[in-house]
């Protein structure tokens, strides 16, 4: 076990839950999804799928199943969910590139991104100029609650378009009160 994880259980525990989560969050979008193309698991499951990246399997997804949530009336519902999954991926995309720090002795977590330094167009010539995002246990508490925002999102949208479409007798899900999206770090140094 490297020594971050000894030195901030807690946190480290949620965030890879985070990571584990986004996964199902995926799964269940493509359930959603298929429902909307008349429970077609294979044209939904196949494009989302085949391809690499979780960006693109949002963007897919968006293509697949827009249109139909919109003819049911869940345009607006859909767009929602659809963001809620762009900034759930954000969250994912921020820990599983991540390269962690304990630059105070387990008194505060941050993180750098080496990809965000990269991206720069000047020469890189030492890691100074590496910004450190602090989290805590709070902040990403408050990530895994919006990533189960989203998740229910999802099931109230793919329950209600059963719904709508005369597939189902009754709604089991309400649509989720709407959650701020939370803030990525506590403070940037």
């Amino acid at each position: 076990m490297f020594p971050i994880h000894r030195t901030f259980p807690k946190e480290m525990a949620v965030i890879g839950r985070i990571l584990l989560d986004y996964g199902e969050l995926e799964v269940d979008l493509m359930n959603c999804v298929q429902v909307a193309r008349g429970f077609d698991l294979n044209g939904t499951l196949k494009p989302m799928f085949r391809i690499r990246g979780e960006t693109n399997r949002v963007l897919i997804a968006d293509g697949l199943a827009r249109v139909a949530y919109e003819k049911l009336g869940l345009g607006t519902e859909f767009g929602l969910m659809i963001e809620a999954l762009r900034n759930c991926l954000a969250i994912r995309n921020r820990y599983a590139h991540a390269y962690w720090h304990d630059p105070e002795q387990g008194k505060a977590l941050c993180y750098v991104s080496l990809e965000e330094l990269a991206k720069e167009d000047a020469e890189v010539k030492n890691l100074d100029d590496l910004s450190f995002f602090y989290i805590d246990e709070a902040l990403l508490l408050s990530q895994e609650a919006y990533l189960e925002y989203a998740r229910d999102l999802i099931a109230f949208l793919n329950f209600e378009g059963r719904f709508r479409a005369g597939k189902i007798k009754t709604q089991p899900f309400k649509l989720p009160a709407t959650l701020s999206k939370p803030v990525a770090y506590t403070k940037n140094l």
